[in-house]
Order: structure tokens, then sequence, then C-alpha cells
């Protein structure tokens, strides 16, 4: 019996111990595991090969080591706008007062396929007639549609269509804008979209220093060039250059400055008879089809354009200030029985923006020698107050043979941003003109007053 028990008592001591050693080398197993797990966690959030989103920059998706990328991202932009007096403007009684539009509605895609070469493609779905669309009516107009190269030290080229160097405003991405539109001398001396190669260091030399160059040619927007009947149109055979310098200094944590200027010259090509569009928006009322200044700079073989620029940031505090002068100069002939001589033009705007809720600031960003985007992080959102004072003087008496006009613009609105990408814009002005109304053919300087009112609302979403 003594043998049975010592038997038994010898086996489960075995079990035991196997037992005991099995279960050790489980909880080695798990921890080994567990261990494992936890490495490949902190290695997954230090890659980036998954999707993601930023604010105001959309969906992105980046290889492991940062050569590979695509981002999509756009803006919408809804306007509902009211104008007095637009009859004035338009020469006629039954002018729409009020009016409502989707001013943008694009969607962006960028991608980088290594070795610092990139692509973007930028398509505009809000294209109206009044924007002189080329379709004859509603279509699509390409904004960006390039082939870039970033290269170390040097900075970013693009082959293409894509924004050129310009003035503070026209500089300033509509996503940043703090104006519902760009001051009326900006809509009638600027480049906009088109086709050629830029250049932009990007931070390549430094921050606080910031050029780009623009060697263009086209029709604004010009994202084809057809060749079957070169020459028909005088607009197809311009060549531009175009220049933007800033430097940008950061005096403390929401303290900075940033002076600069830019200088475009266009040359034109074709001899008699080459014109180029001279026109801007009463108030940047968008809605209104017919333009203050709607005219034809006739018979030029140049138009030079550009000026000085300022703006400062402090906490709550946005302030900015631009002039701009302009020329174009014309061949020494007759051209319609009329001689017509070199004419001048000049505008400027002064702007303040200033948070009274939200603890936001606008940035300057000295990589690209522009503002921002608005950061709201305030639970209940963010509201500015912005004033705004332009001017133009188109009346130059060698200026046109249609709408010659200087105006006096004061602006003044609110902006609330409900977060960084959602924001309501209200705009407000008083604009005093002259001499807006002259009949084709015949110049009457001085001849015509009107001072409409105007306001605008615009709810802005990016992504």
């Amino acid at each position: 019996m003594k043998k049975i028990f010592g038997t038994i008592a010898a086996i489960s001591g075995v079990g035991v111990a196997a037992m005991f050693n099995a279960a050790h080398a489980d909880q080695a197993q798990i921890d080994a595991l567990q261990n494992a797990v936890l490495e490949l966690k902190q290695e997954m959030s230090k890659e980036k090969s998954k999707a993601y989103f930023k604010k105001g920059k959309g969906l992105s998706i980046e290889s492991t080591d940062g050569k590979y990328s695509f981002q999509m991202k756009g803006r919408i932009m809804y306007d509902l706008t009211y104008i007095t007096n637009s009859d004035q403007i338009n020469s006629a009684s039954n002018t729409q007062t009020f009016g409502s539009e989707f001013r943008r509605l694009r969607f962006s895609i960028k991608a980088n396929v290594g070795d610092g070469w990139g692509v973007a493609f930028q398509p505009d779905f809000a294209e109206t007639i009044s924007d002189n669309s080329n379709t004859s009516g509603k279509g699509v107009d390409v904004k960006d549609a390039f082939i870039s190269k970033k290269i170390k030290g040097i900075g970013t080229f693009k082959f293409g269509n894509a924004k050129s160097a310009g003035g503070m405003w026209e500089n300033t991405s509509s996503n940043s804008l703090l104006f519902m539109e760009r001051p009326m001398y900006n809509e009638v001396a600027n480049l906009a979209h088109r086709m050629g190669v830029h250049y932009d260091t990007g931070g390549a030399f430094g921050n606080p220093f910031h050029l780009a160059l623009s060697l263009t040619w086209g029709d604004e927007g010009a994202w084809r060039q057809e060749q079957e009947n070169a020459g028909a149109a005088a607009q197809d055979n311009d060549y531009n250059i175009s220049v933007a310098a800033h430097y940008t200094q950061k005096l403390g944590k929401k303290n900075q400055v940033m002076v600069g200027g830019s200088f475009t010259h266009e040359t034109f090509v074709g001899g008699d008879l080459v014109s180029r569009k001279f026109e801007a928006r009463a108030q940047g009322v968008h809605t209104l089809g017919d333009k203050v200044i709607d005219s034809d700079l006739v018979d030029i073989s140049s138009y030079s354009y550009g000026g000085p620029q300022f703006a400062y940031t402090d906490g709550p505090l946005f302030i900015a200030g631009e002039y701009y002068y302009m020329k174009a100069t014309r061949d020494d002939d007759i051209t319609l029985n009329i001689n017509f001589g070199d004419a001048k033009f000049h505008g400027g705007s002064l702007f303040a923006h200033y948070f009274v809720t939200g603890g936001a600031n606008v940035k300057i960003s000295d990589k690209k020698g522009k503002i921002g985007g608005v950061k709201c992080k305030a639970k209940f959102g963010c509201t500015a107050l912005k004033v705004m004072y332009e001017k133009i003087d188109a009346t130059h008496s060698e200026a046109t043979i249609a709408k010659s006009t200087a105006g006096h613009i004061a602006h003044f609105g609110i902006n609330h941003y409900f977060n960084s990408n959602v924001r309501l814009m209200i705009d407000g002005a008083k604009g005093f003109y002259r001499n807006g109304l002259t009949a084709a053919g015949v110049e009457a300087r001085h001849s015509a007053e009107y001072n409409p009112f105007s306001l605008q609302t615009r709810l802005h979403l990016k992504f």
C-alpha cells in the first residue's frame, strides 16, 4: 500500500512540476507576444504609411520613408450678395440687386512620386458666364495643372498651369483672404493662373526670405494653347515675367512683420489692334455680371504693374497695406482714328483685422511670403472685426474707349470662424465712384458720380 501511495505521490509531483513548467512557458510566450505587439504599435506610431486627416489640408496618404504621398483637399464657398444703385453700374433699369452663387467649388489632388517630383491638379466647378468663360456658359475651369520638382537648397520649380508670382492679395490663397474678394486694383492688374515655368524658394534659403518668379504666356487659365489659328487672337500672343520678394521677421510668439514687393511685365506681340482686358467689379460683388471698369487697353505693346507691400501681426491684431502702379505702353501709331499715348493708373489698400473673441491670430508664413489660414481652437469659435480702405484710379485720358473709373471704397465686416475649417464672412462696403458711365467711343471724365452700397456674406468650408 505504501508503495502504491508512494507511486501516486511521485506521479502527482511530476505532474505538478510539468504543469508548473508548462504554465511558466505559456506565460513567457504571452509576455513575449505582448512585447512584440507593443514594439509593433510603437513602430506603427512612428510611421505614416496609413491615411490621415489634417485640419485644412485634406486627406493624405504617405509612405513610411516620406518619399511618396497623395493628398486630396478642396474648398466650397457659397455667397449671397446685395447691392444698391446697380442700375447705374450696368446702365440698365432691370439690373438684379440680389444674387447668390457658389463662388468657388474646387477640389485638388497633389501627389509626390519620389526624388522631389510631384504633380497637382485643381479644377473649379463654379465657373460662370460672368467669369468670361470660354465655354459660353457654365463649365469647369482648371486652376492648377502642373508637374513640380523640388531641389534641396534651391527651391521648387513648377511646369504647367500654376499661380503666377504677384502682389500681396494676389499671392494670398482664397482660403486665407480676410475679405471675400481682392481689391479692385488687383483685378485690373494680375496674371492669376498661367501656363509657364514657375519658381518658388519655399524656405530653401532660410525662412525669413521668400522669392517667387514666373515666366508665363497665353491667357489667364490657359492650360492648353491652341495653335491652329496662331495670331488670330491677340491675347494668345503675350509673354510675361513676374517676380515677388518678401522678408519676414519674427518679433515674438505671435508677433511678425513682413515687407516685400512685386513687379509684373506683360509683353504683347501681334502689331496693331493688340488689346488686353481692363475690368473690375464694383466693390468685389462677384454676382454682378457687368463691371464698373469694363474696357480694353487697345493697341498696346506692354503692360507693367506692381509695388510695395507690408503686413504686421501681433496677437489678435493684423494690419496690412499695398500700393500698385500700372502703366500701359502703346505703339506710336494711329488705331481706330484715335492717337493713343501711354496710360498710367494706380491703386492701393489699407487693411486691419482684430479678433475680439477666441484668442486666434493671423499668422504670416515666412516660407511662402503670405498670410496663412487662421487656426481657431476656441470652444465657441473665433470672431474678428475688419475694415479696409481701397482706391483705384483708372481715369487716365489715354485709358480706354469705354468705361473709365476712379473710386474710393470703404469696407467693413465680421469674420466668424466656427473652427479652423469653417467660417462665416460678412462684408459691407460703400463706394464713391466717378466717371463710370461713359458711352463707348466717348470720353467724359468726371461726368458721372454714383455711390452704391453692397452687403455680402459667405459660408466657406475647406477640407
